[in-house]
């Protein structure tokens, strides 16, 4: 069953892995946690898990269809339609073959001019070869000649039950060429380069393979961070489950640059990630907005340890937050990520700091300083008093301004704010850095409410 769903929340709480297991358990039901990222990567090298990361110069043109320059053998520039992902996902979730019918190294034809360089659930990838060794071809700089032979344009022969000999046509047959063209829906210069689906479909036909719709899952990472009615353009209608393939109301639409007619495949789901805190990016548009389930992802203070290095990461992370809620609701938390034994872990074998508490005491702090308040100070305006109450003032210096009150007066500004830095007593790179001190501040079974 296909869905249209967006996990949002504040940054690090894990949406990315949230799509990716949601992604896993549609394709693969019952899928356990342990084994989630070993079934991602065989989806996506299959096809069916299709990633794309949104930002503010993506548009339609990258996702559906544009013009993009390709250069020729003879060193000339020409410009093609060329598909985006989203186009290629809905021809693999229209019609696909199981991966497993073919294998990389195959020879395919009737002299096996053509050998498998890859393979996926939405077609081939063939290299033509020079003798009947495998051997294939030189192209420009020394790589195999190769194309792709998509089974979505297979499927359409096969449903008007054209033969193969049709895929195989002289050049002369100028008149079956464009009847051709018109049943199946192709240009007629389809068949200059032909030769290549002539020998999948015959392969096919042998087996008794048929080709048919599969389920398949776009991840949109960031989808806000994109104009999204720009991006998707006229395909917002046919995102709703009674518009698609199949359905009680099927709509089609004309692509903008190929004149083609296309149909959202029921069997496709839209899966997205949307960071609620970065209001620099665009909002969601209210059209495509009621398409989509929204789920909030909060942050999980369970998953952070109540003793690492002698501090109680959690109790110190949940302090944090209720004072962020307290100020700005709950889009704007810190997610729990960084937090995480196994990320603080990583970065302090990255950072190389030492293996024992007072190198684990050094990622705490490197992560609060680094990572935590730069984030405040963005989510604040660099309004530092808000970023004291939810740190801790003694986490900072003040340095007065006494000594240019005047010339400040002098300038109009009357209010002169003392300078506020963090304290070099907790920086793990200093020579003042006091383990103990930071310890005791968010020591276990200590309250870290200060």
């Amino acid at each position: 069953m296909a869905i249209m769903k967006v996990f949002a929340g504040p940054p690090g709480t894990g949406k990315t892995w949230n799509a990716a297991r949601q992604a896993v358990e549609l394709l693969r039901p019952g899928t356990t946690v342990a084994e989630v990222q070993r079934v991602h990567e065989e989806l996506v090298d299959e096809g069916r898990i299709v990633w794309v990361t949104f930002h503010p110069s993506y548009s339609y043109e990258d996702f559906v269809e544009g013009f993009r320059p390709e250069e020729t053998p003879t060193g000339n520039v020409v410009y093609s339609i060329v598909q985006g992902p989203f186009l290629r996902a809905c021809r693999t979730a229209s019609a696909a073959v199981s991966a497993n019918r073919f294998n990389v190294g195959q020879l395919l034809g009737p002299r096996d001019q053509y050998r498998v360089t890859h393979v996926e659930a939405g077609g081939l990838v063939l290299a033509t070869v020079a003798n009947r060794r495998g051997d294939a071809v030189a192209g420009e700089d020394d790589e195999p000649a190769q194309a792709f032979v998509d089974f979505w344009t297979l499927k359409k022969f096969a449903d008007l039950n054209l033969p193969a000999s049709d895929l195989r046509l002289p050049g002369t047959n100028y008149d079956r060429k464009k009847e051709v063209a018109r049943l199946a829906g192709v240009p007629t210069t389809f068949f200059s380069n032909s030769s290549r689906h002539a020998a999948v479909y015959e392969a096919l036909q042998a087996e008794g393979v048929v080709i048919q719709p599969t389920e398949v899952v776009m991840v949109i990472d960031e989808i806000n961070r994109a104009d999204l009615s720009r991006v998707f353009g006229e395909l917002i209608t046919l995102l709703e489950f009674d518009k698609r393939q199949g359905a009680s109301e099927e709509r089609r639409v004309t692509l903008t640059y190929s004149g083609n007619p296309l149909s959202v495949p029921a069997t496709l789901s839209v899966v997205g990630t949307m960071n609620t805190a970065d209001k620099s990016l665009s909002t969601v548009d209210l059209a495509l907005r009621r398409r989509f389930e929204f789920v909030l992802v909060s942050p999980n203070p369970l998953l952070t340890p109540q003793n690492y290095g002698g501090v109680d990461v959690r109790a110190m992370f949940t302090m944090m937050n209720r004072r962020l809620m307290a100020l700005n609701g709950s889009e704007n938390l810190i997610g729990h990520a960084d937090f995480m034994s196994s990320k603080l872990e990583e970065l302090r074998d990255r950072e190389a700091f030492a293996g024992d508490a007072n190198g684990r005491l050094a990622a705490i702090a490197h992560t609060l300083r680094n990572k935590t308040v730069p984030f405040l100070v963005d989510l604040f305006r660099g309004d530092q008093d808000l970023v004291r109450f939810v740190v801790g003032s003694d986490m900072f210096d003040e340095d007065p301004l006494d000594d240019l009150s005047e010339a400040l007066e002098a300038l109009g500004r009357l209010d002169s704010h003392p300078l506020v830095t963090l304290a070099l007593w907790w920086d793990p790179r200093h020579p003042t850095w006091d383990g103990a001190r930071f310890a005791a501040r968010y020591a276990a079974n200590v309250n870290v409410e200060g």
